[in-house]
């Protein structure tokens, strides 16, 4: 048999039309016997072989030589290397995907005879396929004489190979190879192409793994897939030691496997090296997580610039790039590991003091009798944004698909309008902020609707906008936005300048909360850190065991947040806001409702909870931790609205559901059962607005009900469906329909007793 035979079988009834019926076909390439590829499946045979020809001419003539050609077989992609090594073709077959995998490395093939077999297959092809299209043909024979033109004595130099060691050890392990790496001379060409070339990066080596004073050999390893595959369990294993859950992995190593086991907590690492060969032993050794990410990650930087010093035309290979830059996300990530970089504030007091006094004033409609409310007016916006609508002093700001007006709240009147696009809003006292999603930022005059300054910020590429407007006395006007990934910017809303920029030493998904002058910044990380909103200096920093939400409460001398991770435990932790000490923290058994703070009452916090069944609660004493009571999930269901009034927990439920619950004891004080006729018929926010005594809740209709006790106090005669609600200290409400309906009522005079 020839080294290379080319089967084509022909399959005109899948061809896209009976012209291109020759052109299509599945083919096999058997080289000494061995079919070396998957099929090209139902494809371009003949483009297939028009490639695997100019591939050739590239390998034996080229400077590099070396060249690949795709070979897609269903769903798979592969391809086909060729290099040239004195005078014959080493051929390569691999997948390199995601998850690669190589079926053939190297094998050696006389360059005469392939190049004799590959023109004999297209000779066939070409005869054997019938009335052809003209540059089929053309291809053809621009493919053979490129061929027949290397029938001259050709030899190309030898490939030169070095053969290399590999170690690193942390401990009582230790990683190392022995493998013969392409040596090429000279230093790299100035060309500014970046490609992913598997192909440079195999080489068939032997992997051995120590623990302690034994030595586990793997076997024959392709070494840069095996330190890839090295690398994402390191990854996996660091992840799961922040997210403290556990996980178990198990990966191909040439010949052997190795297993990863950890429990929850802080449970430290099994690692069990099995050995599949014909003397198969195994063996575990505990070590912890960060030591053998340290191995690993040590190992991997080893094995790159070994790669690189041989072959530095390699630090523009893409594929290793990937690799250091994956091990470079990976060790920040593991330095952060055990440090404590917790900085208290030694003066408190100095931030203490702009906490606004706040006292808790008595409502009118906390007693007294039934609330009527009278139709004011009607109006509309196209295409409503429930996010850009906004009560401001006597003005309604609505923001809508391409306009934002401005409608006076007591009659309806349109003050001013102007077309805009969707963005992101925030009331300031400088005027309107919308942010766009390519990152412009504009404040607009609440009186008029003019452009006061502009300014262009990094958008966030995950997550909506976060940010803190600051305002009081002896504070500037500022707006703190979340930029991008790391980054926290101060902006003045009088000149509309940069006044300061905060960058944060890891990315994560930051989120603001503002406590007095504070700026308590935090979420995706494992580092909670107070700013100064004025000068945007760091106060103070608390550094937790597992990655915050970024969800903070804030209620005079004490905080509390949440940390966790997706599919791990979470747990509650009270600090205080002003010096940044940690009081105490606790562990939920319950997967905390995301995206919502803790609701504080006078002595307890409470968590709302979520499962498959449903939503709970549960509650702790704010001074101690000690769990009070719980609410096991499926209380209510998962579309919910939480708030805390006084010693009371109010949940508004999407199936029609509003219940109070004590926060002393959890028991149910009251419960109401609206009318729900179908789901299109729900309010898209659910949550209750709080004014004067009185509770105004969103469902079918708006109920305004007394929260102590649960006590209807009236219904607002409407017929919109209330996607969002405002009410004023008038306790007159505006309904917002998301079909851009607009309707204002005003509370009917209140009647007493006059003795």
């Amino acid at each position: 048999m020839t080294a290379l035979h080319v089967v084509v079988r022909p399959r005109p009834d899948s061809a896209p039309s009976p012209a291109l019926a020759s052109l299509h076909g599945v083919l096999d390439v058997v080289v000494e016997g061995v079919n070396i590829t998957a099929r090209v499946g139902e494809g371009q045979a003949l483009d297939f072989l028009m490639d695997l020809a100019f591939a050739t001419l590239t390998a034996v003539s080229s400077t590099r030589k070396r060249a690949t050609v795709p070979l897609h077989s269903g769903n798979e992609a592969w391809e086909i290397g060729l290099e040239c090594d004195g005078e014959d073709l080493l051929l390569s077959v691999f997948c390199p995907g995601p998850v690669p995998s190589v079926a053939t490395h190297a094998r050696r093939v006389p360059t005469r005879l392939f190049q004799a077999a590959l023109l004999k297959a297209l000779e066939r092809a070409s005869k054997g396929s019938g009335v052809l299209p003209t540059p089929v043909r053309l291809g053809l024979k621009t493919a053979t004489d490129a061929l027949i033109a290397l029938r001259m004595p050709t030899r190309c130099p030898r490939v030169e190979r070095r053969d290399v060691r590999i170690e690193h050890r942390v401990g009582d392990l230790r990683l190392e190879a022995t493998v013969p790496l392409r040596v090429t001379s000279g230093a790299a060409s100035a060309s500014d192409l970046e490609r992913a070339d598997l192909l440079s990066l195999l080489a068939e080596g032997q992997l051995r793994l120590g623990i302690g004073k034994a030595t586990r050999y793997v076997g024959q390893s392709q070494l840069f897939l095996d330190v890839e595959r090295l690398v994402a369990l390191a990854d996996c294993t660091v992840e799961s030691w922040r997210s403290a859950r556990p996980t178990f992995r198990r990966v191909q190593l040439g010949c052997g496997r190795l297993g990863l086991r950890r429990g929850p907590g802080e449970a430290p690492i099994e690692l069990t090296v099995v050995s599949t060969g014909a003397t198969a032993r195994t063996r575990t050794h505990r070590i912890e997580c960060d030591q053998f990410a340290a191995l690993v990650l040590g190992f991997a930087d080893r094995v790159a610039d070994a790669i690189c010093e041989c072959d530095p035309e390699q630090n523009r290979n893409l594929r290793l790039c990937n690799l250091r830059q994956r091990s470079a996300q990976l060790r920040d990530q593991l330095q952060s590991i055990g440090d404590d970089e917790s900085v208290a504030n030694p003066r408190p007091d100095s931030y203490r003091r702009f906490v606004p006094k706040l006292r808790r004033a008595v409502g009118i409609w906390e007693t007294g009798p039934k609330m009527r409310f009278m139709p004011r007016w009607v109006a509309s916006v196209p295409q409503i944004d429930l996010r850009a609508t906004f009560l401001c002093g006597d003005q309604l700001m609505v923001g809508g698909a391409q306009e934002t007006a401005c409608l006076r709240r007591s009659t309806g009147e349109m003050i001013w309008k102007r077309s805009t696009r969707p963005a992101a809003c925030v009331v300031t006292p400088a005027g309107l902020v919308r942010i766009e999603p390519d990152g412009q930022l504009r404040c607009h005059r609440l009186d008029d609707g003019e452009v006061r300054f502009n300014l262009s910020v990094t958008p966030r590429s995950a997550g909506s906008v976060a940010g803190s407007v600051i305002s009081g006395p002896g504070m500037p006007m500022l707006l703190a936005l979340v930029e991008g990934q790391r980054h926290v910017t101060g902006i003045d809303l009088v000149s509309g300048a940069v006044r300061w920029r905060h960058t944060a030493k890891r990315g994560g998904s930051y989120r603001l909360r503002r406590a007095g002058r504070l700026l308590l910044v935090s979420g995706g990380d494992p580092l909670l850190v107070a700013l100064d909103a004025v000068s945007g200096e760091v106060v103070w920093s608390l550094r937790t065991r597992l990655p915050l939400t970024g969800d903070v409460s804030v209620d005079h001398d004490s905080a509390f947040t949440i940390s966790g991770s997706p599919g791990g435990r979470a747990r509650v932790h009270r600090f205080n806001p002003w010096s940044g000490a940690a009081d105490w923290e606790v562990e939920l058994d319950e997967r905390p409702v995301a995206g919502r703070a803790p609701l504080l009452t006078p002595n307890v916090v409470i968590v709302p909870t979520t499962e498959q069944e449903g939503c709970g609660a549960v509650a702790y004493d704010r001074t101690s931790g000690e769990k009070l009571w719980e609410q096991a999930p499926g209380l209510v269901g998962h579309t919910a609205a939480w708030l805390a009034v006084d010693d009371c927990l109010v949940v508004n439920s999407a199936s029609g559901v509003l219940m109070g619950l004590d926060a002393a004891d959890g028991r149910v004080r009251f419960q109401h059962v609206f009318s729900c006729s179908t789901d299109a018929d729900q309010p898209r926010r659910l949550e209750p607005v709080l004014r004067s005594g009185a509770l105004f809740v969103p469902q079918q209709q708006v109920h305004v009900m007394r929260p102590r006790d649960g006590e209807l106090l009236g219904t607002l005669p409407s017929d919109l469906i209330p996607d969002l609600i405002r009410v004023d200290e008038r306790c007159d409400v505006y309904v917002a329909e998301e079909s851009g309906h607009l309707a204002a009522f005003g509370a009917a005079p209140r009647l007493a007793v006059v003795r």
